[in-house]
């Protein structure tokens, strides 16, 4: 079952790699003042950040066999999420300041697909780190 949990969380990361991807090529890096985009540097680059090291951290689990890492790797996941569902809200159309005038913001080119189906694979793979880690213990 821990090996599922590694699938799922590449599977996760590879749809994670493609939405940042899009972020970088349309200039998320260079927004830097606030009001220009809904989704500031530092979020961002701490989600993608954060989930590198939980991935990490379920990685020794798997291959070292050692509980404490995948209680770690589950606290970070826990945070990688809340980063995560911070970002969807932000990113979801409302009337706000952000919303007015013509600039399109680096997140408004995310597929909606893209952005589903990552946040599916997350929930998924969120609920199998807590079941997994729970068992170990």
């Amino acid at each position: 079952m821990a090996f599922v949990v590694l699938g799922a969380w590449l599977l996760t990361a590879s749809l994670g790699l493609y939405l940042f991807t899009i972020w970088l090529r349309h200039g998320g890096l260079r927004q830097r003042s606030a009001g220009i985009t809904r989704l500031p540097v530092w979020l961002i680059m701490g989600h993608v950040g954060l989930a590198v090291a939980g991935l990490l951290a379920w990685s020794f689990y798997l291959f070292a066999h050692a509980r404490a890492s995948a209680w770690a790797a589950c606290g970070v996941v826990l945070v990688v999420a809340s980063f995560g569902a911070m970002m969807l809200f932000r990113w979801l159309p409302s009337p706000g300041r952000h919303a007015q005038g013509g600039h399109k913001t680096p997140e408004r080119h995310f597929p909606v697909t893209g952005v589903v189906a990552h946040g599916v694979c997350a929930a998924a793979t969120v609920l199998l780190v807590v079941a997994v880690a729970s068992r170990s213990a």
